[in-house]
């Protein structure tokens, strides 16, 4: 059995991910009807729909990176998310000791337990939890 010569070239090239900045502006655009939405609701009523479409283009952005690695990889699933994780961890780190230092310094007690409740949970992405815990109390 002759393995196809395209097929063969494949599996040792690296998968290069190209920068599209059409995609970039659709993202942009969402957001900023996002952000209009919210400072003035009355004029655009349907602005949340910005949401859906941001959600949308990061899905193909997600399941592309995914599959195009799935004939490179041994593990692209785990090597994805550890990639995210590196990325995004630095910058929560850094909003959950800021939101912690604030609330120690302006907040009440009883608030800054209750910020505590939340921030923990945050921390391991468990939002849930944390929602729980508040409407319990």
């Amino acid at each position: 059995m002759e393995i196809d010569p395209t097929l063969a070239s494949l599996n040792t090239k690296k998968i290069s991910f190209c920068y599209r900045p059409d995609i970039d502006g659709i993202r942009a655009f969402a957001i900023m009807v996002v952000i209009a939405y919210h400072a003035f609701p009355e004029l655009i009523p349907g602005g949340l729909i910005g949401v859906d479409v941001f959600f949308v283009i990061s899905g193909y952005l997600i399941t592309s990176i995914l599959v195009s690695s799935l004939s490179f990889d041994e593990k692209p699933i785990l090597k994805f998310y550890i990639r995210r994780v590196r990325r995004i961890f630095p910058a929560l780190i850094m909003v959950l000791a800021s939101a912690y230092a604030f609330g120690y310094i302006a907040l009440y007690a009883d608030e800054f337990k209750e910020l505590g409740l939340h921030l923990f949970p945050i921390l391991f992405i468990c939002v849930r939890r944390a929602i729980l815990i508040t409407a319990r109390n």
